[in-house]
Formats: C-alpha cells, structure tokens, sequence
C-alpha cells in the first residue's frame, strides 16, 4: 500500500494513527482532521501545520519533553481500559515507557531504542473485542511511541502527533452514540458540519485544546526543569480523565 509522503518513513504499526479507526459493532469510526491550537473568536481549533512550525523552533529537549506530557496526560485513559479489561501488567509496563521519555528529556542516559513499537503494540487493534474504553486505550499507546519517536527522531511532526493524540480521545468521547441505544451508529467526524461545530465547542475538547497550548508556551519558555510540566500534566490528565465517559 502506498502511503502519502508525509507517512513513508513511518512503521507500518503507527501508519494507522493519524488517520485513526474505531471499531464498535461491526462500524467503524476514522477521524482524519486537520489538526496549533490558536482562538477563533472564543473558541480553540487544532492547526497541525502551525502547530508543527512552532515545535520546529523548539530543541530537542523541549520537543519531548512536550511529547511526554501529551502522553502523560492519557495514561489515566489506559489505565481504566486496563482495569476493564484485566490488562493491569500492560498499563504498568506503559507508564514505565513513558517514565524513560521523561528521564531522555531530563537528560538522563538510557536506551529508548525499541521502545516506541513495545509500546504501540500495547494499543488495541480493530480485531479485539470491543469495549468503549479501547478507543482511549489506542491514544494513549500512540502517545507513548510518539513521544518515544520523538526522543529518537528530534522531528518535530512526532511530537505533533503524539499531541493529535490528546485531541482525538476527547473528540472520541463526545462523538460515540449512547451506548444504551438498541441500534448503534458511529458517525464519521466531519460528515456532519454541525456536528463539527459542537465537537469543537464541547468542553472536553476545548480543554483538551487548552491543556496543548500551554504546554507548548511552557516548552518554549524553557524552564529549568521538566518537572513542574511533569507534575502538572498527571494531576491534570487524571482530573480530566474523570470528566469522560
């Protein structure tokens, strides 16, 4: 299969991110939005592009460090998947993944190499059994490997993608129907300009948003250290974990 440009130097196991799949009774769900987060009227949008030009400016260092606090930020979001499904050994092994793309952005020796595939293998693929919960697992897999991509690559478009993944968890759980529902539909994002519109208006996406461009600002103020960023980011990312459904 050949793959846009912008996807050639990517594995085969994150191609799929980007342009992601949700599975639920047979449907499927794929979002492929154009994602920096910049205010329209009162409102935050996701520009990747722009997004992407400002992390370019940014060194290397700071490019994971941000990566790291966008997958910081989902780990709460594997963790209940884990807990649902008895994959507790899974979400642990994880959150140590991402405990070493802190350590690289710190400065700390170690070997990341191998890492981001161990960790995407974790995100459930469209051919398990579905619940709810594996459509935030996926994210936050992808999160962790891009930031460890990141770490590897000092290319800008990993950190921005590891970002995408903190915008499509949100997206994704305003955009299912009810699950009480006798007949289950899942909706492509996009089909639907309203839709659109009240996706971008919902309060988890707009945090979601919110919680993007002030990590950036605070990456691109170059602080002396990562930890308040760190700290900030797993407090946060559980109390808005507790918002979703």
């Amino acid at each position: 299969m050949l793959f846009p440009a912008r996807y050639r130097n990517v594995p085969s196991y994150l191609r799929c991110v980007p342009e992601f799949s949700r599975k639920q009774g047979g449907h499927h769900y794929k979002s492929n939005n154009s994602l920096v987060v910049i205010k329209m009227q009162t409102l935050r949008i996701y520009d990747e592009p722009a997004f992407r030009a400002r992390l370019a400016q940014l060194d290397h260092r700071a490019k994971m460090a941000f990566s790291a606090a966008c997958a910081q930020r989902l780990m709460p979001l594997f963790i209940r998947y884990a807990k649902k499904t008895g994959t507790d050994a899974q979400a642990q092994r994880l959150r140590e993944i991402l405990s070493t793309a802190w350590d690289a952005a710190s400065g700390v020796p170690g070997d990341v190499n191998g890492l981001d595939a161990e960790a995407a293998a974790f995100g459930p693929s469209d051919d398990a059994e579905w619940v709810f919960e594996m459509g935030y697992a996926q994210n936050a897999a992808a999160a962790v490997a891009y930031a460890i991509r990141t770490c590897l690559s000092d290319d800008p478009q990993e950190a921005a993608w590891a970002a995408r993944q903190l915008y499509e968890a949100a997206e994704y759980a305003i955009s299912q129907p009810d699950l009480d529902q006798v007949e289950l539909h899942v909706q492509k994002v996009g089909d639907s300009l309203k839709r659109n519109e009240a996706a971008l208006a919902s309060d988890l996406v707009q945090t979601a948003l919110a919680f993007l461009d002030r990590d950036l600002v605070v990456v691109e103020s170059a602080p002396p250290s990562w930890e308040g960023l760190r700290q900030q980011s797993v407090s946060e990312g559980l109390s808005w974990a507790a918002t979703l459904r």
